[in-house]
């Protein structure tokens, strides 16, 4: 991390400021705030910390919120001021991998950019001019896509092409690919090919529990050096992949396994399972901060401890690390972000483990990402303008949206990423399908006043940002409170049908009233929220696999949608809805993974009049980004709508004609009134 004391930054900052106004008053522009046009040649980094891993933490941490600089340097992207004219709108403007010279660049000029089509041909997107096309035709590779109206290329005529269009220049500027992706994809080959190594030296019975695919996610992360993204759909094992890695690499261990609190003890009983030459006592759980860190072959241990005991665990100097459920890591800010990068930027090998590598932005990989290529990937700004929809905005940089998402995907899977689905690796594995259950209106108190003000203030046309967003939750925890009725009378009728199954819920009033309904039946029921420990979570979910009379589940959405194995049913049942479709995923799978043996049937109770006609929109919205990156393929418009009782109540599709544009994101750590907000943690 960085050195510098406080003093010595605001000295820095306040040289470059003035050295920036010097150079504006000299131009006779206001260079220092105004909005800017970004070009860059997408290199990789041009500087790099002294120990030569990439980006300090400080630096990531830093760029997130820094106000955009003029006439400056990100790596190799030139920043500079251009109020009007065709610039106005942040366009991406290239010339020789520089900013072309305004002065020259008139209002007819055309502008386009050259983006990945697949791992030998690129496009450009641009619109048209007619000596421009008529230089495309004379290249031999070019072909024409009727359908998206662009033409295409051999990546080995890139270069070819583009010194083509200097010709054209002023006229004419087109960006050139990234730097990065032409040296990823000029010498690679059509498909992407995963080599077989020798595995001779894994542990006997390791190496006999690995099925088909899994041996390809162990050659994967052994052809990548140890250091990928195992990003494989929740259930397809990801543990006993990133076991076997690591202990192919056993001569760099001592091991560190950072995990969700709740997962320590799950992953020292799978050390124990797959690794019996590994014994026992070399397997360390550290279940808090003061806790010894002995010298023992493996330590599992929490974010948050980890945020914790950041000094201690340098001091071991750890080579080998698993990050599971690593995009805990997203918010470069966080103190567990930042204490994760600080360990890994010495260590040799690194697997990271998720099931959605991206929760909801691509701006959310970016720590992962370059804490495992950190010489040979974007730098922040860079990734966040191509790939993020990158705005310059008068607080700093936006890169809350997203852009050239199959080019993401593409790069991801050539570099760092592995993920299957369980369609395309396990065809015994039984399908999963969904239906929106619309609950009886009757008894859902919508006409309430409380819900009707909450309503009324969330579509207030003045309410914005931080402010819709606490609407939001206020407008989500009454939903939860209005629903409790008709979502305890369709448990009880699912109680009839004496079929095990999960119930999902969000808030513990919710929760609460479940399994009071559930008790008056006198009906065997597990519940699990975050107050419950990881060694009696273990003990409730055994209970709930082995035993017949256990029926029902009441589970956390939060706290419980992963680390848990319930394949003893084949019902997820989700009495609220949540804002981030990788949550409700990874909660679904909960039963729908390895072990299990039927067809898994997932229900959403919704309630029309309620928060859930606008967070069902929003998360499909997000769903929909992920898909395009090839990070997720769960799609919640196929799920079927069932109407509860009321025969007149509209179809799902009603729901999204309504949908209500948020320009924001909802985490669960959002400000609400305490009175008002008792979020099960």
């Amino acid at each position: 991390m960085s050195q510098l004391t406080e003093e010595q930054r605001r000295k820095i900052e306040e040289n470059r400021r003035k050295a920036l106004e010097k150079r504006a008053a000299k131009t006779g522009s206001s260079a220092v705030n105004t909005p800017v046009t970004v070009t860059s040649s997408f290199s990789s980094f041009s500087k790099t910390p002294q120990n030569g891993v990439g980006p300090s933490v400080s630096a990531i941490a830093n760029n997130f919120y820094k106000k955009p600089e003029t006439s400056s340097k990100f790596g190799t992207l030139n920043v500079t001021s251009v109020k009007t004219g065709p610039f106005k709108n942040n366009s991406l403007i290239f010339q020789n991998g520089k900013l072309s010279n305004s002065s020259v660049v008139s209002q007819n000029t055309v502008k386009g950019t050259c983006v990945l089509l697949s791992r030998k041909r690129f496009f450009v997107d641009v619109g048209f001019h007619k000596e421009m096309i008529d230089l495309f035709k004379t290249i031999p590779s070019r072909l024409y896509d009727v359908q998206t109206k662009k033409w295409n290329f051999a990546l080995e005529d890139h270069d070819k092409l583009n010194s083509s269009l200097k010709s054209l220049q002023p006229n004419v500027l087109i960006a050139p690919l990234p730097n990065i992706l032409l040296k990823t994809f000029m010498k690679a080959k059509e498909r992407r090919e995963v080599e077989d190594h020798d595995l001779s030296s894994l542990d006997p019975v390791l190496l006999k529990a690995l099925l088909p695919f899994q041996v390809e996610g162990v050659n994967f992360g052994i052809q990548h050096c140890g250091r990928i993204l195992l990003a494989d759909d929740m259930g397809l094992g990801k543990t006993i992949q990133a076991i076997a890695i690591a202990y192919y690499y056993r001569r760099h261990w001592p091991l560190l396994v950072v995990t969700p609190s709740s997962v320590r003890y799950s992953w020292a009983e799978a050390f124990r399972t797959w690794l019996p030459s590994v014994g026992t006592h070399d397997v360390t759980v550290i279940n808090n901060g003061k806790d010894h860190v002995p010298n023992d072959k493996v330590i599992l241990i929490s974010y948050d401890l980890l945020a914790k005991m950041v000094d201690v665990l340098q001091k071991r100097n750890f080579k080998c690390v698993i990050m599971d459920e690593s995009h805990f890591l997203k918010n470069p800010k966080s103190r567990r972000t930042k204490a994760a990068l600080s360990i890994m930027k010495n260590m040799n090998c690194i697997l990271m483990l998720t099931g959605t590598p991206a929760l909801s932005r691509p701006v959310e990989l970016y720590t992962q990402l370059s804490a495992l290529r950190p010489r040979e990937f974007f730098n922040y700004v860079e990734y966040g303008i191509r790939y993020c929809n990158g705005k310059t905005m008068p607080w700093g940089w936006d890169f809350s949206g997203s852009s050239n998402m199959e080019e993401l995907q593409l790069l991801l899977e050539e570099t760092v990423m592995i993920r299957r689905l369980k369609s395309e690796v396990i065809k015994q594995l039984p399908s999963k399908s969904r239906q929106m259950i619309v609950l009886d209106p009757s008894r859902v108190s919508t006409k309430s006043k409380v819900l009707k003000a909450m309503y009324e203030k969330m579509h207030h046309a003045g309410l914005k940002g931080m402010e819709k967003r606490g609407a939001l939750l206020e407008y989500f925890h009454e939903t939860g409170e209005v629903k409790i009725p008709a979502v305890c009378e369709y448990i009880l009728d699912v109680l009839e049908s004496d079929k095990k199954f999960l119930c999902f819920a969000h808030h513990q009033n919710v929760m609460q009233s479940i399994c009071d309904a559930i008790e008056k039946k006198k009906v065997d029921y597990i519940r699990i929220d975050g107050s419950v420990s990881a060694e009696q979570r273990k003990k409730l979910c055994d209970h709930f696999q082995m035993s017949d009379s256990c029926k029902v589940a009441v589970l956390s959405i939060t706290a419980a949608n992963c680390g848990i194995t319930l394949t003893a049913a084949s019902l997820v049942i989700f009495a609220e809805l949540f804002w981030n479709p990788g949550i409700l995923t990874q909660a679904e799978d909960r039963a729908h993974r390895i072990g299990q043996e039927d067809s898994v049937l997932v229900q959403y109770l919704v309630a029309k009049g309620t928060a859930d006609d606008e967070i069902w929109p929003l998360v499909q919205r997000k769903l929909e980004i992920l898909n395009k990156a090839g990070l997720s393929k769960d799609n919640f418009k196929t799920a079927d709508t069932v109407i509860k009782e009321d025969s007149t109540q509209p179809h799902l599709e009603d729901f999204w004609n309504e949908i209500d544009e948020f320009g924001f994101d909802i985490e669960e750590n959002s400000p609400v009134p305490e009175k008002r907000m008792k979020l099960d943690s």
